[in-house]
Parts: C-alpha cells; sequence; structure tokens
C-alpha cells in the first residue's frame, strides 16, 4: 500500500472543542503531521468533557483528536510564543478556532504571521465568521442551528423547535476547512503562496440551506418544520407500519408515484385527484399521509419493505443505532474498528469515510496524552 495522500504536510492544531480538532483530524487521518498546541496543565477542554470516560479518558477527546501529536504551551509567555513561532516557520498549515481577533491580539494571525512565512496556509474557522456585527461573538453548534433559521425549520409543526442530534455544523464547517485548505495546498504548489482560508458554522448553516434560499427567493413561503416530510417532493417522509415506522421516496415522475401505489395495493390513490402530480401530493401531504399510513398499519415493517422493494422503490426501515451497527452493509465496509489505547483501554471509533483504491486513509495512532511530544515536535517519533 502507497503512501497516506497528506504525507509530508505538517500541520499547527491551534484549535478545541469539535469543528476546529475535527478538521484537523481529519487531515491527520490523511496522512499530514498534526502537532496540536495545548495548554499547560489542563489541555484540550475536551480532555476534561464527559459524560463518558474510559479509565480517565474523554471519549469526546478520544473521538476528535486521533492521530495527532500534542504539544503545552502557554500563548501569553514569552517562551513559549517563540517556540510556537519556530514551529509555524515549519508549518505548512495552521488551523484555529478562536474567536476573531483572540490570535490578533498576541501577534498571532495570519498578515503578520504570513510576513515571516508567506508559504504558510492559514485556515480560521468561527461561529459567524470574520467580519460582520456578530463576528467577535462566541458561538457553538446550537447557538448557530438556532440563529441560522436551521432551527425553526426542524422538529414537528406545532412541537418546539429541534436540534438536529449531531454537532452538524460543526462537522460541517471542518469540512470545508479541510476542503480549503487542499484546494490553497494545491494551489500553492503553482505559486509558491500561502493564504488565509475562512470559513463559519454560519456559513456552513446558509450554504445547506440552499435550496429553501432560492425557493425562499422565487416566491416560495417561509419555511417551517415538517418532521420527516420534504416541502418538495411526496410521498417523501416517515410513515408509521404496524411495528415501527418506514421511509418512503416516492417520488420522481409518475411511474414513480404508480409503483409505490402498487406496492402498497392501494389502487384509490392513483385515481384521487388530490395526489394526481408531485406538486398536489406536496401540497395535500398531510392528506396523503393519513391514506397512506392508513394502510401500511395493516402489516408490520418486514412486509412492506418486501412489497417495495419488488417495485424499485425507495425505502429505508427506521433503525436504531444499534441495528445500523450490527448490519452486514456497515460491516462490509468496516466502517468501525476497536483499537487499544495505552490508558482508555479498547475504544471503538468510525473510521474516515473515505476509501482510496491505494492509500490508507485513517490514522493508526490514538490520541495523544497532554504534551507527549514535545521532544518530537515535528520530527521524527519513536514508535517502540
Amino acid at each position: 500500500m502507497s503512501d497516506y495522500p497528506l504525507e509530508g504536510v505538517k500541520v499547527l492544531d491551534l484549535t478545541q472543542y469539535v469543528a476546529g480538532p475535527y478538521s484537523t483530524q481529519v487531515l491527520a487521518d490523511l496522512g499530514a503531521t498534526v502537532l496540536k498546541v495545548e495548554r499547560p496543565g489542563r489541555g484540550d477542554v475536551y480532555r476534561q468533557q464527559g459524560p463518558l470516560f474510559l479509565n480517565g479518558e474523554s471519549v469526546s477527546f478520544l473521538t476528535l483528536n486521533r492521530g495527532k501529536r500534542s504539544i503545552a504551551l502557554d500563548l501569553g509567555d514569552p517562551e513559549d510564543r517563540e517556540a510556537l513561532l519556530a514551529l509555524v516557520a515549519e508549518a505548512d498549515v495552521l488551523v484555529e478556532n478562536m474567536k476573531p481577533g483572540t490570535l490578533a491580539r498576541r501577534g498571532l494571525d495570519y498578515e503578520t504571521l504570513s510576513q515571516a512565512a508567506p508559504r504558510l496556509i492559514y485556515c480560521s474557522i468561527s461561529g459567524f465568521g470574520q467580519r460582520g456585527p456578530l463576528a467577535s461573538e462566541g458561538a457553538y453548534d446550537l447557538t448557530i442551528q438556532a440563529i441560522s433559521g436551521l432551527m425553526s425549520m426542524t422538529g414537528h409543526p406545532g412541537a418546539p423547535p429541534a436540534k438536529i442530534p449531531v454537532a452538524a455544523l460543526d462537522f460541517g464547517s471542518a469540512l470545508y476547512g479541510v476542503i480549503g485548505i487542499q484546494a490553497a495546498l494545491w494551489q500553492r504548489e503553482r505559486t509558491g503562496k500561502g493564504q488565509w482560508i475562512q470559513t463559519s458554522l454560519l456559513e456552513t448553516s446558509l450554504a445547506w440551506l440552499s435550496m429553501h434560499v432560492a425557493a425562499r427567493g422565487a416566491g416560495g413561503e417561509e419555511p417551517g418544520p415538517l418532521g420527516t416530510r420534504s416541502p418538495f417532493f411526496a410521498p417523501y417522509e416517515a410513515y408509521a407500519t404496524a411495528d415501527g415506522h418506514l421511509v418512503v421516496v416516492g417520488t420522481g415522475g409518475s411511474d414513480g408515484w404508480e409503483r409505490f401505489c402498487r406496492a402498497i395495493d392501494a389502487p384509490a390513490l392513483l385515481a384521487d385527484e388530490r395526489f394526481a402530480e408531485n406538486s398536489l401530493r406536496v401540497e395535500n401531504a398531510e392528506a396523503l399521509r393519513l391514506e397512506i399510513e392508513t394502510r401500511l398499519r395493516e402489516a408490520p415493517t418486514d412486509h412492506w419493505a418486501a412489497a417495495l422493494r419488488r417495485e424499485g422503490v425507495a425505502y429505508a426501515p427506521v433503525q436504531t443505532l444499534d441495528q445500523v451497527l450490527a448490519s452486514e452493509q456497515v460491516g462490509e465496509l468496516g466502517s468501525i474498528r476497536d483499537f487499544a489505547h495505552p490508558v482508555a483501554g479498547e475504544v471503538r471509533e468510525v473510521r474516515l469515510p473515505i476509501t482510496f483504491s491505494s492509500s490508507p486513509s485513517t490514522a493508526e495512532a490514538p490520541a495523544p496524552a497532554l504534551d507527549e511530544h514535545r521532544e518530537a515536535r515535528f520530527g521524527e517519533v519513536d514508535d517502540a
């Protein structure tokens, strides 16, 4: 097997929490040497973040920091600041997710560092971006889900606002940061110059809401919560069966709708003018749900899954996480692995969801101990 794709790239990681650390973990998974700069004594705040610990090691920290190295530096200490500047001179990439202006007050902003290191690629991930009236405000995934409009569309009609049950905007902005870094590395090969990459949780949310933004601009209604229902297609939501729920995507042209009606043996739906075409089905989605569920509640999920499969209608049972992890498909992909951590013991993790034909794509080393790589830094590590 060949080398990792980003082998030889040196990344200085000045991040905490989720968005920054996940971004740099992806870079480490792709083979970059990532040196995580942490606070002396305490390190990344997620080292103490519960609620789950394995032999004193935070599961949250282990999940977001595999494959990295660690050095403890106090950015307010002149000697440690000089040590950091020496590392900047070696680095290809610096990633930070502090409030805008925080590093500038210490002379560690892109404009200052790029004067001495013009090849440096500097990536900033923030809540609101680097400019504007809210730029200096603190932000978390939950607060940006709320302020970006995303939360106003999440959940069920008439119910309180709901969040996406993962830190989606943290992970999304992390990946946009990785995309920007990779693009800047490629451009530097042609120009010899680095640049400042900026992304934010707010911009990530807007990018993901682009279809809604376009629809609103075209005169569409203000979007609100629809549960699992789509504002653009029907049938397109989770429907109750006799023993659970089944997601159905019976969209597309008339053939798709006809196949769905055949699968659930409901010819009357085809003759119903309320459902004659997709736009009418969207307009009458609640009436459509009642009709569909009346039929689906007559048999268990497995029965309908087989019928939908025969007709070539897209569907999926709503599964629990344990069911997913035990599935043959996930096993075949090799997405989940257990590895031995020197302190935590056996840790379960999800590999980077990229497969190369001739390169590995997930770091083998676990998350580092605080200040474990003070001597090695970007140099060779003794694996013995």
